[in-house]
């Protein structure tokens, strides 16, 4: 038998055996380790549904913490909003009376305005008190015309009521204190704890005060939480239940209850006491209906203490949805299978045909040339020397021979090119890598140009080391989330050398994968330095350093559309400085520019976030364009502005309202979806504050 046919032949049987085999084993090994995955499958799928239920129960915890973590805050912030405003209307009342009637009957006034003012379902109103002990107002009631001593009136505590309210409005002007009240609409006669918070008010040696039950509040959280939870829902049939460790259910089949329920279900209750025993939560298994079901199923859920309250919270997932995953996978495998089996018999046709006729074609060429030809490949890619092509003898192997030579000498010459443009980029792209926890394990020498970092300082560190402590914390978390999600990200970033100058380069990041799993990051920059810098000069003050009116124009319409699409609230201040033509004609308008300097370093550090932007819109007019979540949220930012620009102690003798430097503030807050235009909302907030100066300056007025 000729060569050539042998070869033909062994070729052809090879290629298609081995084929077929190939295809049955893969078929086998496919079915074989689907039935041996079938408990990996039911495990793997109830330990991803336990770390799911368990992340949500967590996840509940750190809210119910935060919320804990406000209550005093928000105690203490109504408290002082309610008796600041008291405080200014019995200023108000004093300022505008003092001249036409006798101290008694302003007296008289400012108890009367004050006495029927009460918040918290009337537990809570104002109270006033002389400083040496006479009772003013209490619980609504007048004791202006009787000579009431309070004097040593004490709580179930022993605490000298009045006396700790003098001694801290005589020491300190305001502050606040802890007493215990009976609460004036229960008939229970029990004392419970009131923070209250007092105001000194020197015309009259009197303190005024409210306060407010703190059980009130943390039971009025309580709900507002049991609320939150009850509207939470993950997955299919994922919802939070919440119970006290005496058996009282408060969120029952994600519903929150009207009122505290007994707990029927005495043997599911006792496993969640066992699994709360642990002080990191445990897991435990049960039969349970649906929602809007009352068909069971088994179940295992996920519950943790939460000591403060001693709530029981807890969530649950059902295990009939492995079943019906097990069955969806199987399906998946079967139709592969039946697909691959039409597949593998038409590309067996074709590949039967394809290779009878290149098997026969070069089976000849073979013959006497393949030994010669892979001996002498072999021997020219090891020393780089050619083929020689006189002992081939036929054209084909001879020419394949030529082409390969010209390979042997481009690859030489590639290699060299290639080395330069490795070199070139390394020296004037801006080039890092990092593994997946962002550690640069490579940086090029334009990186280290422009960082002047070293590779040796560069190498191991992540990118804080030329991190910018001006740009904002969120930017890279937004950058991060992208590039774990397995997105690119780009944009701009202000970093800083070593020698602590700053430097902004235009960025795009991408990950770097292997096998579908991110192994690390990939960072392309452009120095956009000079850029950076002719965009600040266009956008900024040069007294100041503020953003100038001509960037306000800009970044109110973007705000404004930000706020209409995402409809939430935008809030604006325009901000005027009290007597300042007074200020310039005192101490100079050298001294005023100073001035100007120093309050807006207070607007900069008080707009440190993303979405706040403070501008100088002319002379001593300022404007801040910010976000809250709600309009008591921007008012108290404003009022820390205030504040802050009051606390600066600049003296400002020629003012008629308080012997330093202060600002009046108009603040408008709005949803997105309420505003017009810029135009009308720049009106609004000019028309506040002209409100507020008219209103005697150094204060804030919301339209």
């Amino acid at each position: 038998m000729k060569l050539s046919n042998l070869i033909l032949k062994a070729i052809f049987t090879v290629a298609f055996f081995s084929t077929f085999l190939a295809f049955v084993i893969s078929i086998i090994f496919q079915y074989n380790s689907f039935k041996n995955d079938r408990k990996y499958i039911n495990d793997e799928y109830i330990e991803l549904k336990k770390d799911d239920i368990k992340r949500e129960v967590l996840r509940v915890h750190e809210l119910i913490e935060y919320r804990q973590s406000l209550i005093k805050q928000n105690i203490e912030n109504k408290l002082v909003n309610r008796v600041n405003q008291a405080y200014r209307i019995a200023t108000s009342i004093y300022e505008e009376n003092k001249k036409t009637k006798n101290a008694q009957e302003i007296k008289y006034l400012i108890v009367t305005a004050l006495r029927n003012i009460s918040y918290n379902e009337k537990r809570s109103y104002f109270f006033i008190n002389r400083n040496d002990g006479k009772a003013i107002l209490f619980n609504k009631i007048s004791s202006l015309n009787e000579n009431k001593n309070v004097w040593d009136l004490k709580d179930i505590k022993g605490n000298y009521v009045v006396r700790r309210q003098s001694q801290i409005a005589l020491e300190k002007e305001k502050g606040f204190v802890t007493n215990y009240f009976i609460k004036p609409d229960l008939k229970d006669n029990i004392q419970y704890p009131k923070l209250s918070y007092i105001k000194l008010f020197k015309p009259f040696n009197w303190h005024i005060g409210t306060g407010e039950y703190l059980d009130d509040m943390i039971y009025k959280t309580k709900q507002e939480i049991l609320k939150e939870i009850a509207s939470i829902r993950f997955g299919q049939d994922g919802y939070i239940f919440v119970n006290t460790l005496d058996a009282k259910a408060l969120v029952f089949d994600g519903k929150k209850l009207e009122e505290q329920k007994p707990y029927t279900n005495k043997k599911l209750f006792k496993q969640q006491l066992q699994a709360v025993k642990n002080k990191d939560g445990g897991f435990f298994n049960y039969q349970f209906k649906k929602l809007n079901t009352t068909e069971k199923f088994h179940k295992i859920a996920f519950a943790k203490k939460h000591d403060k309250w001693n709530w029981i919270i807890g969530s649950g997932v059902y295990l009939d949805e492995i079943d019906k995953e097990i069955l969806r996978k199987e399906d998946i495998l079967k139709n592969n299978i039946l697909q691959q089996t039409s597949t593998f018999f038409i590309i067996l046709i074709i590949l039967a045909l394809f290779i009878y006729y290149t098997s026969k074609r070069i089976s000849k060429y073979i013959y006497i040339n393949v030994d010669h030809l892979i001996k002498a490949f072999k021997e020219a890619s090891k020393s780089y020397k050619e083929i020689d092509t006189k002992l081939l003898t036929y054209r084909e192997f001879a020419i394949l021979a030529k082409n390969l030579n010209k390979t042997l000498k481009s690859r030489n010459k590639t290699e060299s090119k290639l080395q330069d443009y490795v070199k070139m980029v390394n020296d004037n792209i801006i080039i890092s890598t990092t593994d997946k926890n962002g550690i640069i394990t490579y940086a090029s020498n334009a990186f280290c140009k422009i960082s002047g970092c070293t590779k040796e300082e560069l190498l191991g560190n992540s990118h804080n080391i030329v991190r910018h402590k001006d740009m904002p914390k969120d930017i890279y978390e937004q950058m991060w989330t992208k590039l774990k999600s397995g997105k690119s990200w780009y944009g701009e970033l202000k970093n800083k050398k070593k020698n602590g100058k700053a430097y902004w380069i235009d960025i795009i990041i991408h990950p770097n994968y292997k096998n579908d799993t991110i192994l690390g990051y990939t960072a392309i920059s452009q120095d956009i330095t000079d850029k950076k810098r002719v965009e600040y000069l266009s956008i900024t003050d040069e007294l100041t350093q503020l953003y100038n009116r001509r960037y306000f124009n800009i970044k109110i319409e973007e705000e404004i559309s930000r706020a209409k699409r995402e409809d939430y609230y935008i809030s604006f201040i325009m901000l005027d400085i009290d007597y300042f033509k007074k200020y310039n004609d005192t101490y100079g308008h050298q001294a005023g520019d100073v001035a100007l300097q120093d309050i807006s370093k207070v607007l900069i550090k008080s707009t440190n976030r993303a979405s706040d932007f403070a501008f100088r819109l002319g002379g001593e007019e300022f404007g801040i364009i910010f976000s809250q979540e709600d309009k008591n949220k921007s008012i108290e930012f404003a009022n820390l502005i205030k504040n802050e620009i009051e606390n600066l102690k600049i003296e400002h003798s020629s003012s008629s309202i308080s012997p330093f430097i202060t600002a009046s503030i108009g603040l408008i807050v709005k949803k997105g979806s309420a505003v017009l235009n810029s135009n009308d909302l720049y009106k609004e907030a000019d028309e506040a504050l002209y409100a507020a100066k008219s209103s005697g300056r150094n204060q804030i007025f919301i339209n």
